[in-house]
């Protein structure tokens, strides 16, 4: 099997970047800079494995070929807050279109609780054979710890990332042959993951360094717990990984050159929507 590859399909936090009415040195870029625009948090794995399909998906998929398109296979959500499950519905009208078979979705046991709520229409239960396969979903159950396959030769390991203590959240161990990639988008105790050595680490960006009472922004936009990505920093040179990505980037209101000081070299870096990491064989 060849080299193990990540698109990263959207990269902000909740909200997308820039945002609604802000002149900050972040938002002021975006608006000059396509590179600066951030839509909600998304990964494709080898192009078979979509990772967190949010109500930016259609358009992120949309400036993809034909053929890779049809080449998703399976969807993982890491845990049911709307910026990383809210588009099952237009993913499901896009596969209608280009006549995909039923999609497995691997999501935890308490992650299905709130996702039927809002899309059990779409979604035939493994556990009752009376369903038909009409609907374009079928429901997987994954479980912290626990290995699973979406294809021969590709693994994935949930482990949990404490981002809330409403339900279960996820990161993501994906192997390949002898490569490792470490996927925790929304994070928060990392003292507890028991990572290592990874070839790739990919983290929360949500807030950049200090105590998050003071960083939270007064709406509550950037809900649930965050690891800064000072903190990540740290983690990832105890940890040994060989290299560091940031995403799910929140409103920190710096511009790029400002936050890069923050990253002690080259081995550190911020993704970016359309971004794609190829770890070779």
């Amino acid at each position: 099997m060849g080299e193990l590859t990540i698109r990263f399909l959207g990269t902000s936090a909740r909200h997308p970047l820039p945002r609604w009415g802000c002149d900050c040195p972040q938002c002021s870029h975006a608006r000059t800079d396509p590179g600066g625009v951030r839509s909600r948090p998304s990964i494709l794995v080898n192009q078979r494995v979509l990772v967190d399909p949010g109500p930016d998906i259609y358009r992120q998929l949309a400036v993809l070929p034909p053929e890779e398109l049809t080449a998703i296979r399976d969807i993982v959500i890491t845990h049911p807050h709307a910026d990383h499950y809210l588009g099952l519905d237009d993913l499901a009208q896009l596969r209608q279109m280009l006549n995909l078979e039923q999609l497995p979705v691997w999501a935890q046991f308490d992650s299905w609780t709130l996702i039927l709520v809002t899309f059990n229409y779409l979604v035939s239960h493994e556990l009752d054979p009376g369903q038909g396969t009409e609907r374009p979903y079928v429901r997987r159950d994954m479980t912290l710890g626990q290995s699973f396959e979406p294809y021969e030769g590709l693994s994935f390991t949930p482990f949990d990332t404490f981002h809330t203590n409403t339900f279960t959240t996820a990161g993501l161990v994906i192997e390949q042959n002898d490569l490792r990639v470490v996927y925790a988008p929304t994070s928060y105790d990392s003292a507890f993951w028991g990572v290592t050595e990874s070839d790739l680490l990919i983290l929360d960006g949500t807030f950049l360094n200090g105590d998050q009472s003071s960083n939270q922004p007064e709406s509550g936009e950037e809900y649930g717990r965050h690891l800064p990505i000072v903190e990540g920093v740290r983690f990832a040179q105890a940890t040994r990984a060989q290299r560091t990505l940031f995403t799910h980037i929140g409103h920190i209101q710096v511009a790029p050159e400002e936050l890069r000081t923050y990253l002690p070299d080259d081995a550190f870096d911020v993704a970016s929507d359309g971004q794609v990491v190829e770890l070779p064989a």
